[in-house]
Parts: structure tokens; C-alpha cells; sequence
């Protein structure tokens, strides 16, 4: 969700702007330890234009192996796992992502970035410890499938542990768009797409650009009602 890797608002068109402007708390909380997070002063340096044209990578696309097995679990040497995580994170604002996983950027280890409200929360080794029985269906869409979203029916609360780049285990909770984009960040590593989710192709719906040329969006966390009105036009 990815936007979910969906698309940062900053990046959506005034219609999409509409879907989520209402204000509200934050969906990502830090509940157990401290991770490893993309801070201000590196997101500044991180979305240079010079840094994202060094250091991103194209997204790999459905039907890359890479994105259909499971990742290997990521040893923790933080001289190895930056420089990853800078080219994941120059590769997602290139393809205006709220997060991504490093089997998108073709490598097969566990280890993602989950952004929802720029929490930029680095997460080795996720592993999924609760989510409610109590679901919703909502938009989804994926860097890794351009031009399509689907609407799945995902937990409204989830529960993610983690370790960071030092080695150090934390906690975090999610609600709504901020449980939808852990649990699809964690199901990348483990070569689960959302589409693999799906009752039914049929829950699969395209988006076109708005104007020609234009990349494809993908949008995450509406409703099915809020989605046809958005892509109506």
C-alpha cells in the first residue's frame, strides 16, 4: 500500500487528495524498543533528485521470481544493510511508494521499509504477532503490479515485531492503512503478493493515468465506493 505501496499524497491527483484528507491520528505506533528510522534530516537527503538518479533501481514486476519466493533472513550488519535500505528508499519515492520490501528491488532478503505517514520504519525480519479477527475490505495496490489495484478484505489492527539495524527487536501496531501496509510489506518477504489474496480476479480493477504519458497510480485504504468515485473520471 505500498500505497502500499500506494502513492504519497504529495504525488496524487486532486481527486485521489479527496480519498484521505481528513486529518487523523497516526497509523504506525512504536509500542515495544526503538527502530532504526529514515528521520527527517535523511528523507531531506534521501529525495534529492542527485540521490534518487544514484541510487534507485527499477521495481521488479509480477511474474519476477524474485517476487514469488520467500526472502532469506537478513543477517544483521548494519555496513551491509544501509546502503540497501538507501537504494529501497530512493526506489520507492522514485515510484511514489509508502513502502517497500527489498525482493522489489530484486533482493531476496527480509527486510522492508514501511512509510505509511513517513514513518519510515526500517523492519528486518518482520513477523506478523497479532491481527484482529475484525476486518475490512479496502483499495489496494502494489509498486510491483502497476495499473491495477484490488480490493481485498484485510485486519483493521495488526501487531508487527521486528529487529533493526543494530539487532534490536521492537514492536509496532497498525490501524487501517497503517495495518494494511505491514501486513503487505510482510507478506513481500514472504513471496505473497496481494493479488495472491484476491476471492477473485474480478476484485481486480485497472487504473489509467490521467493524462497520457502520466505513471500509473496506485491507491490503497479507500473504500470500494470512495475508489469508483475516484477513477469515474
Amino acid at each position: 500500500m505500498a500505497n502500499v505501496e500506494s502513492e504519497h499524497p504529495e504525488h496524487e491527483p486532486a481527486a485521489d487528495d479527496d480519498l484521505d484528507s481528513q486529518p487523523h491520528e497516526p497509523r504506525i505506533r512504536v509500542v515495544k524498543g526503538t527502530p532504526w528510522v529514515i528521520d527527517r534530516g535523511r528523507r531531506e537527503r534521501w529525495s534529492a533528485d542527485d540521490f534518487i538518479t544514484k541510487h534507485a533501481v527499477e521495481v521488479r514486476q509480477v511474474g519476477d521470481p524474485v517476487l514469488h519466493a520467500p526472502g532469506k533472513k537478513a543477517r544483521i550488519d548494519k555496513k551491509e544493510l544501509e546502503p540497501l535500505v538507501r537504494r529501497m528508499f530512493a526506489s520507492m519515492v522514485q515510484a511514489h511508494g509508502i513502502g517497500i520490501a527489498a525482493q522489489q528491488i530484486g533482493v531476496p532478503l527480509r527486510l522492508v521499509i514501511i512509510d505509511v505517514d513517513e514513518a519510515g520504519i526500517v523492519a528486518v525480519n518482520p513477523e506478523i504477532e497479532f491481527t484482529s479477527a475484525e476486518v475490512e475490505e479496502m483499495s489496494e495496490g502494489c509498486l510491483s503490479v502497476r495499473g491495477l489495484y484490488g480490493m481485498l478484505e484485510r485486519s483493521i489492527l495488526a501487531r508487527v515485531t521486528a529487529v533493526d539495524l543494530a539487532g534490536k527487536k521492537f514492536t509496532i501496531e497498525g490501524e487501517g492503512l497503517g495495518a494494511q501496509c505491514m501486513l503487505h510489506e510482510t507478506d513481500h518477504t514472504s513471496g505473497v503478493l496481494y493479488i495472491d489474496r484476491l476471492r477473485t480476479r474480478k476484485d481486480l480493477f485497472p487504473v489509467e493515468p490521467d493524462e497520457p504519458g502520466e505513471e500509473h497510480r496506485s491507491l490503497s485504504g479507500h473504500t470500494r465506493d470512495e475508489m469508483e468515485k475516484a477513477t469515474s473520471h
